[in-house]
């Protein structure tokens, strides 16, 4: 009789459960943003304050250090090493992306599958599917090439049509002292 009451339970179980993995809507209705609901957070409402180096960097250091496990020995243990895998860095450098705002989310996907590659294959040379956590931060930059707000912005390193002799700092007539004279 015991046995025959834990045949019962089991069905009684099993039952219950089909019941509620159909209740479960497993279709995701939600539009390109993500908003699937009025009133629901997307990438349109965030915002960084300024959009300087230090927020990229906080950004990388919390998806990064997220996504890098920490590698094994052939045995298991630990190595006390962080290691992104290849495939964790794709999405990872995928949130970078958007969450820096460098890209819309729509536009994401697109270039990860024409600049990932590239840039994976420069930092991983041997081709072992990882990078140490140390890296993850000049891959991100490596990807993201033109991206940032620097390239080429006026006074920047790459300005050619402001910089050098264009880009004076000093005081009008400093050309004219002669070299080991001092200036009136």
């Amino acid at each position: 009789m015991p046995r025959r009451r834990a045949q019962i339970s089991k069905i009684i179980a099993i039952t219950a459960l089909l019941g509620y993995s159909s209740a479960i809507r497993l279709a995701d209705d939600s539009d390109a943003n993500g908003k699937n609901f009025d009133g629901a957070q997307t990438y349109e409402d965030m915002t960084l304050s300024g959009h300087n180096g230090a927020d990229e960097d906080e950004i990388m250091d919390n998806i990064y250090s997220r996504f890098s496990k920490e590698g094994r020995t052939p045995s298991g243990h630990k190595t006390g090493q962080k290691l992104l895998m290849k495939d964790d860095g794709k999405i990872a450098a995928g949130m970078t992306l958007e969450a820096a705002h460098k890209l819309t989310p729509a536009e994401v996907p697109a270039y990860l599958e024409s600049n990932f590659e590239t840039a994976w294959n420069h930092f991983d040379q041997n081709h072992e599917g990882w990078i140490r956590y140390e890296e993850t931060h000049t891959f991100q930059k490596f990807l993201n090439g033109n991206l940032n707000k620097l390239a080429l912005a006026p006074g920047s390193i790459g300005d050619l049509s402001s910089g050098g002799d264009k880009y004076v700092t000093l005081p009008a007539g400093h050309d004219l002292t002669p070299v080991g004279s001092v200036a009136p």
